[in-house]
């Protein structure tokens, strides 16, 4: 790429690990990975990463493994703003990058409202990222409407001799046998922010 800047030698080991670690795992690695790799400080790791990125070589945003290789022909970094519904009915916009969202759907978020949903590692006040879709499979984390009685739920979508169970997350939960629901998204991220 034209413009860019030399790099040091460790600048260039640095890359090179993290291009063999993107090829065998099919994802950055953690700054503690890298860490743990040179034997230096998240500190140093992060001063050589932004480094990098000065110079023209990665691209970050603040969410984890979040390394984009810059390449002539890979993509920017991007941002998407979906839809963000609170607890209190109010209605933000959530900024999100093209790295954590795959690129040809619609999303939107939601905060998750109570402890239902301890047991598949999603808390209170989490943020609920899900993909604008009509259709579930089987163990798809859904919300819907149940059409009967309006009620929206987020639920475990499950089908059993053709009918359509939808269970809550926590194992003492009660089971929905429902024939009428209308799917609204499927769960595919949920992001904590920790204050």
């Amino acid at each position: 790429m034209e413009g860019r800047r030399k790099l040091t030698k460790r600048q260039e080991e640095l890359l090179s690990y993290i291009k063999a670690y993107k090829s065998e795992y099919s994802r950055s690695p953690s700054l503690e990975e890298i860490g743990d790799n040179f034997s230096i400080a998240a500190s140093s790791v992060h001063d050589h990463l932004k480094a990098l990125e000065k110079k023209g070589y990665i691209q970050r945003d603040n969410t984890a493994r979040s390394i984009l290789l810059l390449e002539e022909d890979e993509p920017k970094l991007r941002c998407i703003n979906i839809n963000y519904y609170k607890k209190d009915g109010s209605c933000t916009k959530l900024t999100l990058s093209n790295l954590v969202l795959d690129e040809g759907y619609e999303y939107f978020a939601i905060q998750a409202p109570n402890e239902s949903m301890i047991n598949a590692g999603i808390l209170p006040d989490d943020t609920l990222i899900f993909r604008k879709e009509k259709k579930a499979k089987e163990n798809d984390i859904i919300l819907c409407k149940v059409e009967s009685t309006d009620e929206v739920l987020i639920r475990r979508y499950q089908i059993q001799a053709g009918r359509i169970l939808l269970t809550n997350i926590n194992i003492d939960s009660n089971l929905k046998v429902c024939m009428d629901i209308e799917i609204y998204g499927i769960l595919t991220r949920v992001i904590r922010f920790y204050e």
